[in-house]
């Protein structure tokens, strides 16, 4: 009951429609049926205004939708007087400003219509202030939401590379590249680089493209490949044209490290990772090596990234798994 009243917002309906009866009721001078005229008015007022909230959204902008449901809304309201009319038996008395036999009478009928049709447009102008003020103030609670969630992938990105671990691999890496191959160490340093500005340059940011995102894949992937060496093979498959989507910052990062986390490897059984499209999504997939004794993973990666899809694109990413293969489908549009 609580939800339906803030849906219909009925306490304000409840005000508005007893406020302009009392208001006809006080200029009434003659007296004559003026509870009648109040209890006739309030009914209509009130149950136009719960008509009009329950059919009419502001918020969805598909012209499609929006403008035949504006129109049926006029023509409910007439209705509406007609059924309370009916229902009080005084249809021909409600307003009793009409002039002319109301049922014959084309004018009277036009004077009636245009004073519903008065009443139900500034009904629907106080509906589409209501429906600004939730959309302005949803976009307010969706940027916090998006903001909280960043700040977790931030955080859970930072984990996996910043962490001693990971610090401690890549030093090792780079002093035996230092010791036998320099110049590779050098190049290995650029990487590593790359992987922390990309990291400190985007972290306040909702949405990179995935030209950007791919190049700090490529440079996360140097690093794996430089630890690993061939157990773990990439081929990225996106057109030059399909650069220019955005997605979440962080993103596919996320999912190369769930992949080599939950994952054995070998040269011999190599871990492949491959990045495409398909249709509307950007697929991101591996073959299925889990490491024996793995446990039930907590999915906090993949329901991270699920929270900031819906939010940033109202769609979420399609996971889908069976005996040799995990793929993540990532909305692009």
């Amino acid at each position: 009951m609580k939800r339906l009243a803030g849906k219909y917002r009925l306490k304000e309906g409840l005000v508005i429609a007893l406020f302009f009866p009392a208001a006809l009721a006080l200029s009434d001078s003659s007296g004559t049926n003026t509870v009648l005229h109040f209890v006739s008015s309030f009914l209509i007022i009130f149950s136009q205004w719960c008509m009009n909230f329950g059919l009419v959204d502001f918020r969805n902008r598909r012209l499609s939708t929006l403008y035949p449901r504006i129109i049926l809304s006029y023509l409910f309201s007439v209705l509406i007087y007609i059924c309370i009319g009916l229902l009080l038996d005084l249809t021909g008395k409600l307003l009793s400003t009409a002039r002319g036999n109301w049922g014959h009478s084309f004018s009277s009928w036009f004077y009636i219509c245009l004073t519903i049709w008065l009443f139900n447009t500034l009904i629907l102008l106080i509906k589409h202030a209501f429906d600004s003020h939730a959309e302005k103030r949803d976009m307010v609670l969706e940027n916090e939401l998006l903001k909280r969630e960043n700040l977790n992938a931030q955080h859970e990105a930072l984990k996996q590379q910043v962490n001693p671990h990971f610090l401690f691999n890549s030093l090792t890496t780079l002093k035996s590249l230092t010791k036998y191959d320099p110049k590779q160490a050098i190049d290995f340093i650029g990487e590593l680089a790359a992987v922390y500005r990309y990291m400190l340059q985007h972290q306040d940011k909702n949405i990179v493209t995935l030209g950007e995102e791919l190049d700090f894949m490529r440079s996360y992937l140097y690093l794996l490949r430089i630890r690993f060496g061939e157990a773990i093979s990439t081929e990225i498959q996106v057109p030059e044209i399909g650069l220019g989507h955005t997605m979440p910052p962080n993103t596919l990062q996320l999912l190369v490290e769930n992949a080599v986390k939950h994952n054995s490897f070998s040269l011999k059984k190599p871990l492949c990772i491959s990045v495409f499209m398909t249709g509307d999504y950007l697929a991101v997939k591996n073959n299925l090596q889990l490491k024996p004794g793995e446990p039930v993973s907590s999915r906090l990666g993949l329901t991270n990234i699920s929270r900031r899809y819906v939010l940033l694109k109202g769609k979420d990413i399609i996971v889908q798994k069976d005996e040799y293969d995990f793929q993540v489908l990532l909305p692009i549009h």
